[in-house]
This record gives C-alpha cells, sequence and structure tokens, in this order.
C-alpha cells in the first residue's frame, strides 16, 4: 500500500494536467514526509530513502524543478537537499545514467545550476543553498572507491564535461572586457558564490580543474573581478588566485607568468594606496608567500615585471625580501660553485661524524686494565712533544730496576737449586724509614718475599712488581 500511494503520488506531481494547488499540497506533503524522517531511527530512515529512490523520486524532482511555479521549486529543492545530505552517491549515479539519454540542459544537476543563478531573492538565499548541494556533490571526501571504480574518477569526469561550463558561464559572461559588464550588488553575490565553488574545486580537485582553468583562460577572467567596486568579489578573485599559487605547481605558473596574471594584483594594491585594509593585507600575504616559499619562477617574474611599480613600497619588507631572493638566485645561477660551497658550510660546519665519534667511545671503554702492565704509563697527546732526555730518563730507571730484579731471581733459584727445596722463610731488614710504612704486615707470610705469596719478588710469574718494591725498600738481604 505504501508503494502504490507513492507511485501515485509521484504521478501527480509531474502530471500536466494536475492542479497547480493540488500540486503545491502534494509537494509540500512531501517535503514534511522527508523532514519527519528525521526523526527515525537510522535503520528506519535507510529503509524510507531507499523506498523513495526505488519509486523514482529522482525523476520526479526532476520534472518538477523544470515547471515555472516558483513555490513548488522550492519544496523540491528542500526535499532534493534531505536526499543529497542522505545519500550523494545515489544522487550522482542518477545524474550520470540520465547523462547517457538526454541533453545536458535538462539534465538535474544542470537544473539545480540554473536555479542558483536564477535565483531572485536579493539576499540569494536560495542560491546559496543549491551551492552547498553542489559542493557536497563535488566533493571527493565522500565519494566512494571500489574495486571496479572509482566513482571521484567517474563523476568528476562527468561533471567537467556536462555541467562545468553552465556554472563558469555567469562568469565568463561578466568579464569579457577590463572590468566587470555587470556590478550590481547580485549580481557580485551570484559571481562570488561561483568563485567560492571554483576556489573549492581547486582544493579537491587535481587535473580536472587545472585543464579546464588552463584550457578556458579561467584565472584571466576571474583577475578581472579585482577590479570590481565591491570589495568582497574583488577579494573572492584574489582568494581563488591564492588557493591557485598555494599549490606550488609549475604547471599553474607557468600558465601564470605567459599570460602576465600578476598585472591586475599590482593595478588593484597600487590603486588601493597605503590604506591598511583586508584588501592590502591579502596582496601583500600572497608575495609573501611566495618569499618564504621561495618560489623561484613566480619570484623572478614579479621582479623582472613589477619591481619598478613595487620598489617604493618600504612600510614592508615584502617586495624588498623578494628582491634578495631574485639577488641570490641570480648569484647561484653565476657561480654555482659559491653554492655549492654556502650548503657544504651549512651542513657541515661545527659538526663532527657521530660514527666516528662512537667508534672512539668504543675503543676507550673496550679497553682491558689488565692488559696494562705496572710499569706502563698512558701518554697523553701532549706528552709527545716532550724532548728525548725527559723519555728516556724513567726508561733508564726501569731498565735498572730490571736488572736488579734478575739478579734476585737468580740468587734465589741458585740456593734453592743447592738446597733441594726453598728456604720456608725470609729475614728481611729495613731501613727506619720504611718500618713505619709495613708495620701492619705481621707475619712472613703475608710479605713480599714470602715463598708462596703471588706476586712476590722470588716469584718468576710477576715480573713487574720488583719496581713496586724497590721503591718502598731501601735494603734486601735474603737469607
Amino acid at each position: 500500500e505504501d508503494e502504490k500511494f507513492l507511485t501515485d503520488l509521484f504521478a501527480q506531481l509531474t502530471d500536466e494536467a494536475t492542479d497547480e494547488e493540488k500540486r503545491q499540497e502534494l509537494v509540500n506533503f512531501l517535503k514534511e514526509f522527508c523532514a519527519f524522517s528525521q526523526t527515525l531511527q537510522p535503520q528506519n530512515r535507510d529503509a524510507f530513502f531507499k523506498t523513495l529512490s526505488n519509486m523514482g523520486i529522482l525523476p520526479a524532482l526532476e520534472v518538477i524543478l523544470g515547471m515555472d511555479d516558483a513555490q513548488v521549486r522550492s519544496a523540491a529543492t528542500d526535499i532534493f537537499s534531505y536526499l543529497v545530505e542522505y545519500n550523494p552517491s545515489m544522487v550522482r549515479e542518477f545524474v550520470m545514467q540520465e547523462a547517457q539519454q538526454n541533453d545536458d540542459d535538462i539534465l538535474l544537476i544542470n537544473l539545480i545550476i540554473e536555479h542558483m543563478i536564477c535565483d531572485t531573492d536579493p539576499e540569494l538565499g536560495g542560491a546559496v543553498l543549491l551551492m552547498g548541494l553542489l559542493r557536497t556533490l563535488v566533493d571527493p571526501e565522500n565519494m566512494l572507491a571500489t574495486a571496479n571504480k572509482t566513482e571521484k574518477t567517474e563523476f568528476l569526469g562527468f561533471f567537467y564535461k556536462h555541467c562545468m561550463h553552465v556554472l563558469t558561464a555567469p562568469l565568463l559572461a561578466n568579464t569579457t572586457e577590463d572590468k566587470p559588464s555587470k556590478d550590481d550588488f547580485q549580481t557580485a553575490q551570484l559571481l562570488a558564490l561561483i568563485l567560492e565553488l571554483l576556489t573549492f574545486c581547486v582544493e579537491h580537485h587535481t587535473y580536472h580543474i587545472k585543464n579546464y582553468i588552463i584550457n578556458k583562460d579561467i584565472l584571466r577572467r576571474v583577475l578581472v573581478l579585482m577590479a570590481s567596486k565591491h570589495a568582497f568579489l574583488a577579494l573572492c578573485a584574489l582568494r581563488f588566485k591564492r588557493k591557485i599559487i598555494g599549490l606550488k605547481d609549475e604547471f599553474y605558473n607557468r600558465y601564470i607568468m605567459k599570460s602576465f596574471l600578476f598585472e591586475p594584483v599590482v593595478k588593484a594594491f597600487l590603486n588601493n594606496g597605503s590604506r591598511y585594509n583586508l584588501m592590502n593585507s591579502a596582496i601583500i600575504e600572497m608575495f609573501e608567500f611566495i618569499r618564504v616559499e621561495d618560489i623561484k619562477s613566480l619570484t623572478a617574474h614579479v621582479i623582472e615585471n613589477y619591481w619598478k611599480a613595487l620598489e617604493d613600497v618600504d612600510y614592508v619588507q615584502t617586495f624588498k625580501g623578494l628582491k634578495l631572493r631574485f639577488e641570490q638566485q641570480r648569484e647561484r645561477q653565476d657561480n654555482p660553485k659559491l653554492d655549492s660551497m654556502r650548503s657544504i658550510l651549512r651542513n657541515h660546519r661545527y659538526r663532527r661524524d657521530a660514527r666516528t665519534l662512537e667508534d672512539e667511545e668504543e675503543m676507550w671503554f673496550n679497553t682491558d686494565e689488565d692488559d696494562m702492565e705496572d710499569g706502563e704509563a698512558v701518554v697523553p697527546p701532549s706528552d709527545k712533544t716532550k724532548n728525548d732526555e725527559d723519555i728516556m730518563d724513567p726508561i733508564s730507571k726501569f731498565m735498572e730496576r730490571k736488572k736488579l730484579k734478575e739478579s734476585e731471581e737468580k740468587e734465589v733459584l741458585l740456593k734453592t737449586n743447592l738446597s733441594g727445596r726453598q728456604s720456608p722463610s725470609f729475614k728481611l731488614s729495613f731501613s727506619s724509614a720504611t718500618k713505619s710504612n709495613l708495620t701492619s704486615q705481621s707475619s712472613a707470610s703475608n710479605l713480599p718475599g714470602s715463598p708462596g705469596s703471588p706476586g712476590s719478588p722470588g716469584s718468576p710469574g710477576s715480573p713487574g712488581s720488583v719496581s713496586k718494591s724497590t721503591s718502598q725498600m731501601a735494603a734486601i738481604t735474603t737469607k
């Protein structure tokens, strides 16, 4: 019963024989019906809109939007907004399918654009709503991507082929000369809406909008609006160009330079004078962006063609900074070796290879202190500059101690061989100067001369211990 009700409703809405008052009642009822659906649970709302779609609500809206009754068209626009907000992909699919059978003039999306352009409201309330719907439909963020197809590629290709010329028609018609043909408030508002949507396309679309702007020379036509008496429209045109420059795309940059598209901006800047307002700040910000981002091609173009007009502007350093960038760029081109040296110094000044530093630290920490002999000294690099006498003196002393050690060892070994066993104890005589240093050693077995003591002078396995003991003892007598 519900499906039959909707079928009859759509049939009466699209029938030319239906009375105008009756059609208004029916379309308002459908509008309220869609508004009521917003209070439903998500699953119920999905079922509701799927039913409307299956019963042919979009073809019905297409017929209604083409009628002359303004109230009917307004209600149909509200219904269309509910559908777009619910499922923009459903609307895109319908539009692309009908494009294969119908002409561009009667496509649903082109009817929406025409209603936006022809809005009679002085404040363009309806046009603002329709522009928002168009932005939702061309927004890649809510487009689907499947394994077989990409909605972004298909729909944007369709939109730029069948719909973009309808959207830009008022802009192209009003910018055939050096200033806008019509510059009344309502026209300026409409052109500002169109520029807002085009700016959105520059930001979110890729090669589609780029090809369209360059092939149709859109930017040059947009910059004609810089001469408008309405500041908000001139700022919209400037914002459009700023968005293009912000992409830092050399295809756009070459197009700008080839057509000398900074000229309308410079003219607007000079005509504005020294007044501190939004136009002044926006133009300076655009040139400052070129300077900070070091866009070399645009920097050279601006200085070579517009420096004489801008050199007297000294309340900001933007233009002098651009000139400095330009001169540095020329200097690098004339002397590439100097530029390479600057980059080397900039990258390596006061820097040390981190890997070398780590290797040196590892070598230092891995040094085994047990490998160092007692007579071995670690000489710092500065000691290498000492003279030979300072070096040879400790060496000669070490050799004398070594000879004394060898003679003592021979004497001990000789007595051991003669008696057949080593003497169990040694009687040591100390000078009075050294006795006090060794009073803590109470037993003979703990003294350096003990037969079982490791590292004792009589032990062959401790070659470096003699140098320590002889420096503390005045005399050693072995018995």
